[in-house]
């Protein structure tokens, strides 16, 4: 009989939980607003509902399942199981999540940066299953990712290893999220896309985003869509994607000399128009001995990644 955990992938705006089996696939989920505004208190409350929710939709209780995996954002201490106020969750200043959750539901409980879970779901079930040496990257309003050494997940002292989106590519760069200039974050998210679209905008470029900047905030999404409508200045932007994804890589490839790198997250929905250029630029950049038999790919577990990632801890533990 299949093993179940629970998974639980905690963000700014969702709560995503799920049941997952020892084959990686997802039985059941449900999703709740966040609400961050409203406090740790009130988001923990949550939390527990979720669970409690996706174990009464399978007629489930707490004994049938292995344990209860949480992916979290970081900045955390992974040794204490203390969430160490992220930027997109106000007021969690040093909040022991674990040993919250531990006294609520008495099992196995494994907490986790959201970005390692999602890699070692890739791994166990997804682009990276069966290779040792995987990085798991994923870009969408941010840039984060997790890497997987001789089979094992590398998490730091910690718990904060493989924050790629903050690897400096320009020192002198664009001030990022985590205060400093230069991030990988800063120049190649969907966030920078839309940085560099509005820059373009408000010099007097000549584009079609600058209908969507009157109506409403611009998008990456938009971006690429006026790219594929043969806008020059899109397909500027898409290029310069490419390019700095490209930068980025090269670094990843160079620190990490992974096997396999899995990309996923929100822009990935336009792989085609970037990848290219990417790779292109990867290889120019990275050392050629750590590129000769490098696979780049999509990842393969979708938007539910940080689910099965999260209960994906459980099952690496047992």
């Amino acid at each position: 009989m299949a093993r179940i955990a629970v998974g639980v992938d905690l963000g700014g705006t969702k709560i995503a939980t799920g049941a997952v089996d020892d084959n990686g696939t997802l039985l059941a989920r449900t999703e709740l607003p966040t609400l961050a505004r409203e406090g740790p208190g009130r988001v923990i409350q949550r939390m527990k509902e979720s669970v409690y929710g996706v174990l009464q939709k399978l007629g489930l209780s707490l004994t049938d399942i292995a344990g209860i995996g949480i992916g979290v954002p970081g900045p955390m201490d992974a040794r204490r199981g203390v969430v160490k106020n992220p930027p997109n969750l106000p007021g969690w200043d040093d909040v022991p999540l674990l040993s919250i959750m531990q006294e609520e539901f008495n099992i196995r409980i494994c907490l986790e940066n959201d970005a390692n879970a999602a890699a070692l779901g890739e791994y166990l079930f997804g682009a990276g299953k069966g290779i040792e040496n995987f990085v798991y990257i994923t870009i969408s309003t941010g840039i984060g990712g997790g890497v997987i050494a001789g089979g094992r997940l590398l998490k730091g002292d910690g718990g904060n290893a493989a924050e790629i989106g903050h690897i400096t590519i320009n020192f002198e760069g664009p001030v990022c999220g985590c205060g400093n200039k230069g991030c990988f974050e800063a120049y190649a998210s969907g966030t920078a896309m839309a940085r560099f679209a509005k820059e373009g905008i408000l010099s007097g470029r000549k584009t079609i985003l600058g209908n969507f900047y009157q109506k409403e905030e611009v998008k990456a999404e938009h971006i690429f869509a006026a790219a594929k409508e043969g806008d020059e200045y899109a397909m500027e932007l898409v290029e310069k994607e490419g390019f700095y994804l490209g930068v980025g890589l090269a670094s990843v490839v160079n620190a990490y000399n992974p096997r396999c790198i899995a990309v996923g997250g929100g822009l990935t929905k336009a792989w085609d128009m970037f990848y290219p250029r990417m790779i292109e630029v990867m290889r120019k950049r990275a050392l050629p001995v750590n590129v000769e038999r490098l696979e780049v790919v999509k990842a393969t577990l979708g938007p539910d990644v940080g689910i099965i990632g999260a209960a994906s801890l459980i099952f690496q533990k047992e």
